[in-house]
């Protein structure tokens, strides 16, 4: 009786260029490629969102996922791990990051903005009175020196 369950000598094969052929290439050249530009995405945003915590968080939690999963999965095509650790390895990353950037930080996120906009409300009620921008004099008033 052969089927799917029969496949299970599958997963303990060595994650390489014989062995899987139609994925081994693209695998390792998509963990490379991502890890590069996860790593040149954080330093770019870092600098834009440095004034922003939540959004500076969200970019840092999606580079050291990046970097762990895809150094994970450059390491098995590297040095040949049997598929049982690849496979995890790419559903997992893959829940971790739908999970980071649309369960985990969307309410951070809400809050932050809704904070960020009580803040500029409340500047603007500041300022919106004329008597907050006219300056006044001050009441003792010292004598001017002369200059010699």
């Amino acid at each position: 009786m052969n089927g799917p369950w029969n496949q299970i000598n599958l997963l303990l094969t060595g994650f390489t260029s014989a062995n899987f052929k139609p994925i081994f290439d693209l695998t390792w050249q998509l963990a490379f490629g991502l890890l590069i530009v996860a790593i040149v995405f954080y330093n770019v945003q870092g600098r834009r969102l440095h004034a922003y915590s939540v959004f500076q968080d969200l970019n840092e939690w999606l580079m050291w996922t990046s970097v762990g999963v895809f150094a994970l999965l450059l390491m098995f095509a590297v040095f040949g791990f049997d598929f049982i650790f690849v496979l995890p390895t790419m559903i997992g990353g893959a829940v971790l990051f739908i999970w980071i950037r649309f369960i985990h930080f969307p309410p951070l996120i809400r809050v932050y903005e809704e904070r960020l906009a009580r803040q500029r409300y409340f500047q603007r009620t500041k300022t919106s009175h004329p008597e907050t921008t006219i300056r006044t004099r001050p009441t003792t008033a010292k004598p001017k020196r002369r200059r010699r």
